[in-house]
């Protein structure tokens, strides 16, 4: 089963506020700063390559649960936990970064003492799903 990430609105405009910074003033640098080679690569990489990268995380944050696994996904990265490895779950406003578009989290202890956050949409339902396919993992409402 496949679960969207929860956008947090402030994040939502921290992001795309930033994108379109990134876009803008890099748009200006170009059209009115006399450039060279070097400083037109670092404008374009700096104005559309992290912009990019940015939406690229932002669209594909999703987590995915299936009999074995869970999956992360978020950008070009993917992390694959075994459930069976997994030893505890529990709800967190946690801020460190993690692949968690919203501060609702859920804070996953996994394997030997790895932990992982993610902020599924509907995080008691992620929660229930999981219980049933962790009965190992101790599981904190």
């Amino acid at each position: 089963m496949k679960f969207p990430s929860k956008k947090d609105w402030w994040l939502t405009i921290i992001i795309w506020g930033a994108m379109l910074f990134a876009i803008g003033s890099g748009v200006y640098a170009l059209i009115f700063e006399e450039s060279n080679l070097i400083d037109f690569v670092f404008v374009l990489i700096f104005t559309v390559m992290l912009p990019v990268f940015l939406l690229w995380m932002w669209l594909t944050t999703y987590y995915v649960l299936d009999e074995s696994n869970l999956v992360i996904k978020y950008g070009p990265f993917k992390k694959i936990i075994p459930l069976n490895t997994i030893k505890s779950v529990k709800k967190s406003m946690n801020p460190l970064s993690s692949p968690a578009l919203s501060l609702k989290r859920l804070e996953i202890v996994y394997s030997q003492n790895n932990m992982v956050l993610i902020s599924p949409k509907d995080r008691d339902e992620f929660m229930k799903i999981l219980s049933k396919h962790c009965p190992q993992a101790e599981i904190i409402l």
